[in-house]
């Protein structure tokens, strides 16, 4: 081994060896912090990725819930405790939005992990509503957007802000649920360490507020199908559904407590038909309404006044009919008091387009006298008292009797008969002639409806055309009476061809109200083959009035069948001179009363009334047939007078089909 030769040492390559080492440390260095940037974004990007995945999977379980909840509360409580949990928040709490939209009150849905030692802060949220504008529930309401309380601590316009501190509480924020533009709930959450606001969070809670907010709307929806399917559309009253069940609930309490009564009230407006005819549907409908408001306040104080405990439910069937049912109550004279006041009620004015409508209405009261009660059979008795209210006059109440008992029971009879009738063939025709005046030359009949039962009794139409209106049956009854009617003209016609009699046949209300009236006459007249002119229908002046417009309609669909129309009843009816030129009438029925009134002790004047009556046809064009006549002098005068044509006993009783076949042989 040779020694050192400092000669032959080069220092410029310890130089480069030295430079050489540098740079490879420096791109070691490199290296290294590029590989721990990497790392980092790594453990950063699975570290987003989690949290990613993390909120997609809270989401998707806040979705599911929500899509799946039946209630808005149930899909609130499960948000707030996922929510909690993934925030690791100490307190989580809900507010809803007060009925006037100014405030947030507690909905009473909370959660937290240690309740204990949160209770001040907890009892404060709970017991405590926000202004719009005040606190964090507040700020959300008038901002509507979340809110972040980095130091509640420190926070202003944080009313809760003593018992945070207290409670160790140091940061907040809160997100609005909304349907719409408008905030229906605010959740906050609450934790205890300092936090910046994460815009990531915000975000997935607005998401979240959007799907609850699909529940509120959804669960609204479907509370409004629900209460649009038991309440009147007009005045919001529960309608007939919903009342016969209040009714059926309120008999299963009385069986519970028999002590305690049951009692229904039925009410129909008086006259309300002539305040549409005169005022219009639309200020009806503001009176309807009107009316029910009226009740329900009547109701509100008489019960209030009184120290009965007793329930009531109002409700309203349609049109103008009103129902009460009053229960748990031990007063027997409280439905007569409610009767007084909401009589009292009816009674009051109503302003319509400055013209002043006086009200009024009749009352059937019913109470349930034993466990078997349905709540059919007590309305049934409500509306039976009622009709013996109105038959006493306006503004009266009436009570379910004996009496009426009886008189339901028999119209309850009849109505079961008048079902079996069409079945078994029970109803007949029977035929009255109608005469030239002139020349006392039979120039129709007037077919007239009667009930005979299977043991041969005849029941007057004064027994049992009530019933058939009220029930519906009239108009499957009145169709057949205007087939057999007319069956009954084409017989004749081919039997006595050089004669051409007309036949008169009734229309019921229910009748002309039915869609295709026309139709159906058009179908009767080609069913028998006779000629169009040779129908003549009456119809009373109720009918033409009640829906004038459509009345006019159907009259021109029959007259351009060539179909003839009587205004039967003329002069009993409402407002009959003012609208009688409006309708294509072709006869007029002179009603019984007036020809009666010509031999009343003031005969001068019921003389002036029906020569009135018969410079009105005469001037319109109409021919005028007078009804009852009994005796030679009513003939004579009214022949005088110029009346055409007439109908009554002192012509011909009404007789059968073979009578009246026999009397058109013998006047031939």
């Amino acid at each position: 081994m040779g020694v050192l030769n400092s000669a032959s040492f080069d220092v410029s390559d310890a130089i480069d060896l030295a430079q050489e080492l540098a740079r490879a440390q420096r791109a070691l260095r490199r290296e290294r912090a590029a590989r721990d940037e990497a790392e980092t974004i790594a453990e950063k990007g699975l570290r987003d990725l989690y949290l990613a995945q993390q909120r997609a999977g809270l989401l998707q379980r806040i979705a599911t819930v929500a899509n799946q909840s039946s209630a808005v509360r149930e899909a609130l409580d499960f948000a707030l405790v996922e929510l909690c949990e993934f925030t690791e928040s100490a307190f989580g709490n809900v507010y809803l939005t007060a009925s006037d939209g100014e405030s947030m009150v507690p909905a009473g849905i909370w959660y937290s992990s240690e309740p204990e030692d949160l209770a001040e802060f907890i009892g404060f949220s709970l017991n405590h509503s926000f202004a719009k504008g005040e606190g964090l529930p507040g700020r959300v309401l008038a901002d509507l957007r979340p809110h972040w309380l980095y130091d509640l601590r420190n926070a202003t316009n944080f009313p809760r802000r003593d018992a945070a501190r207290a409670t160790g509480l140091n940061c907040a924020f809160a997100f609005p649920v909304m349907v719409g533009n408008r905030i229906e709930a605010v959740i906050e959450f609450f934790a205890r360490d300092n936090r910046d606001a994460d815009p990531v969070l915000l975000d997935l809670t607005a998401q979240i507020g959007t799907q609850l907010g699909r529940v509120i709307e959804r669960d609204r929806f479907n509370a409004k199908l629900i209460f649009d399917a038991l309440h009147d559309p007009l005045t919001g009253l529960p309608n007939r559904a919903l009342f016969m069940d209040r009714v059926e609930q309120a008999l299963r309490r009385c069986e519970r407590h028999p002590d305690q009564g049951v009692a229904v009230l039925f009410i129909d407006l008086d006259g309300f038909k002539y305040v549409n005819d005169s005022v219009g549907h639309y200020a009806g409908d503001a009176i309807l309404c009107t009316t029910a408001d009226r009740f329900r306040e009547a109701l509100g104080t008489a019960l209030g006044d009184t120290r009965a405990s007793a329930q009531w439910t109002l409700a309203r069937l349609g049109g103008d009919e009103f129902t009460v049912v009053l229960d748990d109550f031990d007063d027997a004279g409280l439905p007569l008091r409610i009767a007084s006041a909401l009589l009292n009620a009816a009674s009051l004015p109503h302003e319509v387009e400055g013209t002043e409508v006086v009200g009024g209405a009749s009352i059937g009261i019913a109470a349930a006298t034993s466990p078997a009660t349905t709540p059919m059979e007590l309305l049934r008795n409500a509306d039976t008292a009622m009709y013996a209210a109105k038959a006493r006059g306006r503004g009266q109440a009436a009570l379910f009797d004996d009496a009426l008992r009886t008189r339901a029971l028999n119209r309850l009879h009849i109505e079961n008969g008048l079902r079996r009738a069409l079945q078994r063939g029970e109803f007949r025709l029977f035929f009255q002639p109608i005469v030239d005046m002139e020349s006392d030359a039979l120039v129709g009949f007037e077919a007239l409806l009667r009930w005979e039962r299977q043991r041969g009794e005849i029941v007057s139409p004064a027994e049992f055309i009530e019933v058939a209106e009220e029930t519906g049956l009239i108009v499957a009854i009145g169709e057949w009476a205007l087939n057999e009617a007319c069956l009954a003209a084409s017989r004749w016609h081919r039997r006595f061809p050089g004669r051409s009699l007309t036949m008169s046949v009734n229309v019921s209300p229910r009748q002309f109200a039915q869609p295709g009236f026309a139709n159906i006459v058009r179908a009767a007249i080609a069913a028998s083959g006779i000629a169009p002119a040779t129908l003549a229908l009456e119809i009373t002046e109720s009918i033409a009035i009640a829906q004038p417009e459509r009345a006019i309609r159907v009259m021109r669909d029959l007259a351009d069948i060539g179909v003839k129309i009587s205004l039967d009843d003329f002069g009993t009816g409402y407002s009959s001179l003012g609208n009688l030129h409006r309708y294509p009438f072709n006869t007029l029925k002179l009603d019984r009363s007036f020809i009666v009134g010509m031999s009343a002790v003031d005969r001068r004047k019921g003389v002036g009334i029906v020569q009135a009556v018969l410079d009105l046809a005469n001037t319109m064009d109409m021919t005028v047939v007078a009804e009852g006549i009994e005796t030679v002098g009513q003939r004579n005068r009214l022949r005088d007078m110029g009346c055409t044509f007439a109908q009554g006993y002192l012509y011909s009783r009404p007789v059968d089909a073979d009578s009246a076949e026999r009397l058109i042989a013998a006047t031939a």
